[in-house]
């Protein structure tokens, strides 16, 4: 640091920093795991963002030139901020964790103002954790103070007159107006603030808080938390939090068109908290069809369909430590292409804080692939012949599936010694693109989808000078991209003595 105040000479991290961000989130996840709960533990001041414990990170113009000069390093910085504040959450769900709001950097050279960055991150922290943030020492301060952060009272006067989760906030007429901006905290569910003794000394805050203002009661009065500080809590305790998450999979990356599968959806609540509702969903995409689920628990979970069919859409309460495992079976279209994507949902009612969201949704997706069993069989009905006689064979093209196939090649190169020849065809299970007459030899190029067949009927003579005996092969082949399990019934042949 060049120029900041207090910090000329130390070294800190560039905002974003990749090592930094990992070994800060492991330290603060090692510290909550011993900390958070602990009694003796009121409140936890979120370190990291700034330079010290306010958010205040280069107000220096020299390093401010070094660290917020370009929108891209505000944006680091805001996101930094932002991730930081999501591992303290995430690492004291049960303890009241404090934020300082300060302008980032210099106005003088920031590539945007340091209030609008300020905002931005302490917008976010009181939106996402309404009831679990608080702030700390530059709440409720009077412009007349010693100690006075005009920045902190600009912060009030902004969620006052541009409220972004949907409050009724009563608008403060100036920083001074304790009645104002303390309903703000109130109405943000700010779990407590902090004040500085020294600003306790103003007449008018300290008149508004021990008496006279009508949020003093519902604001549980005054508690000493350190020698120079006082702390001012929520009337309303917060809700527990409960970490609720979801996996949903196939245990497989690729699934043939047409085939079943079978998906295996576990929803959890991590805890600490009971939740008594929640809601599961998991609405199957339209190529994954006639689907079936059925649906255990472990731990206590009610309000679930044990068995049922189509979409999940559940209500369900989850005591902490509990399971609920939906097990999903359906078919893939066989007309299926691309990929295979299923998504499933679970989230907490309103007022029920979740300190991990990213694992309320899982998706599992697979690449469609095509596999169809293509057969066929020729038969004259007979074992023996003679020469110059008729014959007829029935040739029976099958796509056994489970796949739909576009581009199969059926073939029947008749043998020399049977002349004349002239056949029809006839499908089922809309099967298409072949001759349904001709002459000569056979030679399609069709689509089958899974199930259909095509039979052909070829009638022709046999040469008079034909001798030994007559043998017909018919052959069915797939198209590049379409696995067929088994060759070995894609040619047949009919073999007749004279």
């Amino acid at each position: 640091m060049q120029d900041t105040p207090g910090a000329i000479g130390l070294k800190i991290p560039v905002p974003g920093d990749m090592v930094f961000m990992s070994r800060w989130q492991k330290f603060i996840t090692d510290f909550g795991a011993r900390y958070d709960s602990n009694p003796a533990v009121s409140y936890i001041i979120i370190t990291g963002i700034g330079n010290h414990d306010e958010w205040n990170i280069a107000p220096g113009t020299q390093d401010t030139t070094a660290l917020g000069s370009t929108q891209a390093e505000v944006s680091a910085w805001k996101s930094s901020s932002k991730q930081i504040i999501d591992f303290y959450m995430s690492a004291f769900p049960s303890t009241t964790v404090m934020g300082l709001p300060e302008p980032p950097f210099n106005p003088s050279n920031a590539a945007e103002d340091p209030l609008t960055s300020m905002r931005e991150v302490s917008d976010y922290a009181a939106n996402t954790y309404d009831c679990h943030f608080a702030y700390s020492v530059a709440t409720l301060q009077s412009s007349t103070t010693t100690s006075n952060d005009l920045s902190a009272n600009e912060l009030f006067l902004h969620w006052t007159t541009n409220p972004t989760h949907g409050e009724t906030l009563n608008p403060a007429s100036s920083p001074d107006d304790f009645n104002a901006t303390l309903h703000v905290a109130l109405d943000l569910k700010i779990r407590g603030m902090e004040i500085y003794k020294l600003d306790f000394q103003n007449a008018a805050l300290q008149n508004f808080i021990v008496g006279s203002g009508p949020y003093a009661g519902e604001a549980g009065g005054i508690t000493p938390r350190r020698v120079d500080m006082l702390a001012i809590p929520a009337p309303t305790p917060c809700p527990a939090p409960a970490d609720l998450k979801v996996t949903v999979n196939d245990s497989k990356t690729a699934v043939a068109a047409g085939a079943q599968d079978t998906y295996s959806i576990k929803v959890t609540n991590v805890g600490p908290s009971n939740v008594s509702e929640a809601n599961v969903t998991d609405i199957f995409p339209a190529i994954f069809t006639r689907v079936t689920f059925t649906a255990t628990q472990s731990g206590g979970a009610l309000g679930f369909e044990a068995t049922g069919t189509g979409n999940i859409n559940d209500t369900v309460i989850m005591p902490a430590g509990s399971v609920i495992t939906y097990k999903a079976s359906g078919k893939v279209s066989s007309s299926a292409a691309g990929t295979l994507s299923n998504t499933a949902t679970v989230t907490a009612s309103s007022g029920v804080p979740d300190p991990n969201t990213a694992n309320n949704t899982a998706t599992d997706s697979d690449t469609i692939t095509f596999r169809a069993d293509l057969r066929v069989t020729v038969n004259d009905g007979k074992t023996a012949t003679v020469a110059g006689a008729k014959n007829t064979y029935t040739i029976v093209v099958t796509n056994g599936g489970p796949s739909n196939v576009s581009g199969a090649v059926i073939n029947d190169s008749f043998p020399s010694t049977f002349t004349g020849v002239t056949y029809t065809a006839t499908q089922t299970s809309g099967a298409s693109g072949f001759s349904a007459t001709g002459s000569g030899d056979i030679q399609d190029n069709v689509a089958m989808p899974a199930g259909s067949k095509i039979t052909y009927k070829a009638t022709g003579t046999i040469s008079t000078s034909a001798t030994g005996s007559i043998a017909d092969t018919a052959n069915v082949s797939a198209p590049s991209g379409v696995t067929d399990p088994n060759l070995a019934n894609n040619s047949a042949t009919d073999t007749d003595t004279f």
